[in-house]
């Protein structure tokens, strides 16, 4: 196993030095190449191993002393192959001197070359590293400026914003805010450091729980980061609505105990208030503001789910006004959407805060009575509707009177919302057939 790892550790070195020495090679045989270029073309060189030597030196100061013996294999065997060729560079080897002569300088040279290449090397590396140097504390310095310039935008931008920043120290409690939160809670000496639990005590008793809870388990690490939806209470004593986000960012290496957590929160009470508006309008009657079909029949389905839970009554009243189109004809429509308005105020003031008042359309009014202690309560809201119904109404100057039919539907044991306001709708027509100004149960 051990001669195993020894071989794989120097293979590596191995092969850099045949790579070496095939590169000191092929200089020297680029020389050669020279050589016989120009003995191919009548310049007759003097002597073969002065291109081929030139060569050899190149690889003792580039490739070292693997690419000295690469290339000096190449030259010795190019001096042999013309040695024993003499006629070829007859005027070389005539004179034996000049082989030893050659040996001698090619030999200085190389030696020379490799003695000054490990300094050249050095000189060349520390070169590298400096110009290296040099881009990184560049590149550093423009990164900071950038980030510089990043967090001026970013303050800037927060300063005018309602988005506030904020940094809790799990060790101490204590919570660092950015101005926005003065603006936000109405009071320009608003704590910016202040504790966890002063924090909390602004925040709606209803959404209370949730924060704490969602808190809890981001700090266990149960969740990953933090966010919900919350309101707090301002100087004036308005309720702001905020989304609060965050993570923990630091925690005990031991332990695994959080120890700072940062986030933002973000003013979104606009957003809710246009929200709460455009679900009031899809729910709400336009003209008259009481619930709408969809509305109703949404708590129509909720309160037979409780009724099935509680085993208390409900009720559903459907009524219209008698001879309405007579009003319209009379006085104008817009008379009659002002006796409707009446009609609704009224309605609403026979019937319990619980309890849900509805118009489906035209003259058309539904009542839902929840949580009944028993029929009898039922019949006698019927009945004071009926009564409220007959008091005169200021209309344009006149006084006019209507009157109102109305169907009574108990809901009974497993009772489907659409059949219920069906039978309230069925005893409606009963009451009319019967002469009006009346009630009919179904």
């Amino acid at each position: 196993m051990e001669s195993t790892n020894a071989t794989d550790v120097r293979s590596p070195r191995a092969g850099e030095r045949v790579r070496r020495a095939l590169f000191g090679s092929a200089l020297v045989f680029a020389g050669i190449v020279v050589v016989e270029a120009l003995s191919y073309l009548g310049a007759a060189p003097l002597t073969p191993i002065g291109w081929p030597s030139l060569g050899a030196i190149l690889a003792s100061a580039m490739g070292g002393v693997s690419a000295l013996v690469g290339g000096a294999v190449t030259l010795v065997a190019y001096y042999l192959f013309n040695l024993v060729q003499p006629g070829r560079f007859a005027d070389f080897f005539s004179q034996p001197a000049s082989t030893g002569s050659w040996v001698v300088a090619v030999s200085l040279l190389c030696a020379g070359a490799l003695f000054v290449r490990p300094r050249l090397v050095r000189l060349a590396n520390a070169e590298a590293e400096l110009v290296a140097r040099r881009k990184y504390e560049a590149a550093l310095l423009l990164s900071e400026e950038q980030a510089r310039v990043a967090k001026e935008r970013l303050e800037m931008a927060l300063d005018g914003s309602n988005v506030v920043l904020w940094d809790t120290d799990l060790r101490t409690g204590r919570v660092y805010l950015s101005d926005a939160w003065s603006r936000i809670v109405g009071d320009d000496e608003a704590d910016t450091v202040t504790s966890v639990s002063r924090l909390l005590e602004l925040v709606h008793p209803e959404e209370r729980e949730a924060v704490r809870r969602t808190s809890i388990e981001v700090l266990k690490g149960a969740r990953p980061t933090y966010g919900v939806e919350h309101r707090v209470r301002t100087k004036h004593g308005e309720w702001r609505w905020l989304i609060s986000r965050g993570r923990v960012t630091e925690r005990d290496p031991q332990s695994g105990r959080a120890l700072r957590m940062i986030g933002t929160n973000v003013d979104i009470t606009d957003r809710k208030r246009i929200e709460e508006a455009a679900q009031s309008a899809a729910q709400s009657d336009p003209l008259t503001g009481l619930a709408n079909r969809r509305a109703f029949h949404d708590s129509l389905r909720m309160a037979l789910a409780r009724s099935r839970r509680s085993g208390n009554d409900i009720a559903v009243l459907y009524l219209d006004l008698d001879r309405f189109k007579q009003v319209n004809d009379k006085f104008g429509h817009a008379a009659g959407d002002r006796l409707l308005r009446h009609v609704a105020l009224r309605l609403r003031g026979c019937v319990r805060q619980s309890d849900t008042v509805a118009r489906f359309g035209g003259d058309e009014f539904v009542v839902l009575l929840e949580d009944l202690r028993d029929r009898e309560h039922a019949v006698a809201v019927v009945e004071k509707i009926i009564d409220e119904m007959r008091r005169p109404l200021n209309l344009e100057g006149f006084e006019v009177s209507v009157t109102t039919s109305i169907g009574l539907a108990y809901a009974q044991a497993g009772a489907e919302p659409e059949t219920l306001v069906k039978r309230a709708d069925k005893a409606l027509y009963e009451a009319k057939a019967a002469g009006r100004d009346c009630f009919s149960v179904g």
